[in-house]
């Protein structure tokens, strides 16, 4: 049975990697769960999945988590710390790092130097600090398995592949709720507008960097880090369906993509 810790619990891949892993109860363990400050629905998963450790990031919200337990035997961990220790110890065989902003860096990069299996979902490790992060996984023999889906893609298209056979790779999007908005209507959008993305139910930040496609310019920087790739041979493809997720174009000129219904429990297991 592999154990999981789960970096980033409560948001939008931490709850669909749940449903998934509660799904496989013989195969899966959850033994730690982490969030950054939302200790109700912490405690809410904790009760259900009964991990051994329970990290949060906002220490100011570790009493009204031990509140929300009831009683519960579990370990809990504050700050920054507590997810570097998760990351970095004995608690888990697998790793997955769904923490938006930079401060899923420092969990990243003890879990490589602990040579566990890396599931990375937050982008931001390899925007700021994807060289670092990919020179020392490479020396630590330690494989980053993207979850979002375009680099899930990406990486299932390439599987079985040499890298030197790669023409280039094409990341789609779906063009997000402003796809046909005037550039000069932005400022009177309403916010209910810009969060209401067609295809995907995601977390308010990304949900905004979605529809002004900021999102898919760090995709672009995380696709050029993980699959060793220069930009110029990284291109951006708007497919409002949302069914073909990302393609790979090799020097022979096959291609080949992954299609599926926008469902990020597909990508996640």
């Amino acid at each position: 049975m592999k154990r999981i810790a789960v970096l980033g619990s409560t948001g939008s891949i931490g709850i669909n990697a749940l449903k998934v892993i509660s799904k496989y109860p013989r195969r899966f363990k959850v033994t730690a769960l982490a969030c950054a400050s939302n200790s109700k629905l912490l405690a809410k998963q904790a009760k259900r999945f009964k991990p051994k450790v329970l990290g949060i990031n906002d220490t100011s919200k570790i009493r009204g988590l031990r509140d929300n337990l009831g009683g519960m035997n579990c370990r809990i961990l504050g700050g920054i710390e507590a997810l570097e220790e998760i990351a970095g110890s004995g608690y888990a065989d697998l790793i997955l790092i769904a923490i938006s902003g930079n401060i899923s860096l420092l969990p990243l990069i003890k879990a490589i130097e602990a040579k566990k299996e890396i599931a990375l979902a937050s982008k931001e490790p390899l925007v700021s600090a994807g060289d670092i992060v990919m020179r020392l996984a490479k020396k630590k023999g330690v494989d980053i398995i993207p979850v979002d889906s375009e680099h899930s893609a990406i990486f299932q298209c390439l599987a079985g592949r040499d890298a030197k056979e790669l023409k280039n790779i094409y990341l789609t999007g779906s063009g997000g709720p402003l796809r046909s908005v005037k550039r000069s209507l932005f400022d009177a959008l309403p916010a209910a507008r810009v969060l209401a993305h067609p295809k995907w139910r995601m977390g308010r930040k990304i949900s905004v960097d979605s529809a002004t496609l900021m999102n898919k310019g760090l995709e672009v920087i995380e696709a050029k880090h993980l699959f060793n790739v220069p930009e110029k041979r990284i291109k951006v493809l708007v497919h409002p369906e949302a069914i073909v997720h990302s393609m790979v174009e090799f020097i022979d000129g096959a291609i080949l993509a992954q299609l599926a219904i926008p469902d990020m429990r597909l990508p996640i297991q």
